[in-house]
């Protein structure tokens, strides 16, 4: 029967200290695989984090902005009257009767 299957062999030869001293060098060799060639290496990891405080930066300025003009809006809604008139002055050029406005240019 052995000589049907042709040249198969069987761990049953080796002996247990090989085993045992090869088991530590296949684990580092796949640790190191695992930490600087796969997928998910150390370096793809940093650049992640990287990326990440970035874009957190980015959510925290965007924040930023948004909470002044929150503010902006609630004082348009305590002063309507003060900012319709400063809205027709600076961008339609408006001005009350009897009133003349001075452009001074550089």
């Amino acid at each position: 029967m052995r000589q049907i299957l042709g040249g198969r062999k069987s761990f049953s030869g080796l002996k247990p200290e090989i085993l045992l001293k090869s088991l530590p060098f296949l684990l580092f060799i796949y640790t190191c695989h695992n930490l600087f060639l796969s997928q998910y290496s150390i370096f793809r990891v940093f650049e992640l984090e990287r990326a990440s405080q970035e874009v957190q930066k980015q959510i925290n300025q965007y924040r930023a902005e948004n909470d002044k003009k929150e503010q902006l809006l609630e004082l348009v809604k305590e002063h309507p009257e003060h900012f319709k008139e400063k809205f027709a002055r600076e961008y339609m050029q408006m001005q009350r009767e009897g009133e003349f406005i001075l452009i001074l240019k550089d």
